[in-house]
């Protein structure tokens, strides 16, 4: 018999170029400089609740694979 996995994963990634947003941020606010991944979280959620679909059972990782 053929046994069936208790889960499916699914997983979309979008990758938010932190340097990137730090640039385009210091040219309409002059020299932010998030102190932590935190403040960068804080700036981006917007976007990620658009490109997911809303914030509930996301994991957010670093660029290698650390959960934040």
């Amino acid at each position: 018999m053929n046994t069936l996995p208790e889960r499916i994963n699914v997983i979309k990634t979008v990758t938010y170029h932190v340097p990137s947003i730090i640039q385009d941020l210091n040219q309409d606010n002059a020299e932010w400089i998030p102190q932590d991944v935190d403040d960068v979280l804080e700036f981006i959620l917007e976007w990620v609740a658009e490109d997911f679909g809303g914030l509930s059972n996301l994991i957010f990782q670093d660029e290698n694979g650390n959960e934040l």
